[in-house]
């Protein structure tokens, strides 16, 4: 038997309803049917998409985001598609801040 809580379970089960509710909403917004992986792509793309996220789960920072996206599918971690779209974001910020380098020593 679980020694959980009625209220804890309550919660998490309208936390999944309401990042349910999160996809089918990108999906509706994108025009197609998406992947979990697809969603959290799209939400960390699109600031306006991870700032409705954050409102419809009340959530504070970047990371609970990420959090409730690993919650949902542990196997976003392993995603070729997840790990291509961080590296090429990482290449980028590595571009970005050799840039800015530059343009100080000017």
């Amino acid at each position: 038997m679980s020694n959980t809580d009625p209220s804890t379970n309550l919660i998490d089960e309208e936390t999944d309803h309401l990042f349910l509710c999160f996809c089918t909403f990108v999906m509706n917004v994108k025009g197609k049917k998406l992947s979990v992986q697809n969603v959290f792509v799209q939400t960390l793309q699109d600031d306006k998409l991870k700032n409705i996220m954050k409102e419809i789960l009340n959530l504070d920072t970047d990371y609970e985001v990420v959090r409730i996206f690993l919650d949902f599918d542990p196997s976003i971690a392993k995603s070729k598609y997840v790990t291509k779209f961080l590296n090429g974001r990482n290449e980028y910020m590595d571009g970005k801040k050799k840039l800015s380098k530059r343009s100080g020593n000017i």
